[in-house]
């Protein structure tokens, strides 16, 4: 048994479950992040505001990929788990 592959799993589980509130339409696409909107708030000109949400938008596509990469890699560790599970019966 790999030790290190359960606790890696369990530490990736848990911060999957933590991620921020709204992650699913975040991570589909279908709705902006809300933690750029007091900075955008403080746009001095609607050509800033403009700037400033491309830049949000840049970064939440980022987190989107980083999100889908931490969900394959959980679902490996997942079935991983389960395999190993198995072969402790």
């Amino acid at each position: 048994m790999r030790p290190h592959v359960l606790s890696t799993g369990l530490v990736l589980i848990v911060a999957h479950a933590a991620a921020c509130d709204g992650r699913e339409r975040v991570l589909r696409g279908r709705e902006p992040s809300h933690a750029a909107d007091a900075i955008l708030e403080r746009a001095a000109t609607p050509e800033e505001r403009k700037a400033l949400e491309r830049v949000r938008d840049e970064v939440d596509a980022e987190a989107r990929e980083k999100l889908r990469a931490l969900d394959a890699e959980i679902e490996s560790l997942e079935r991983e788990n389960e395999r190993i599970r198995q072969n402790l019966r």
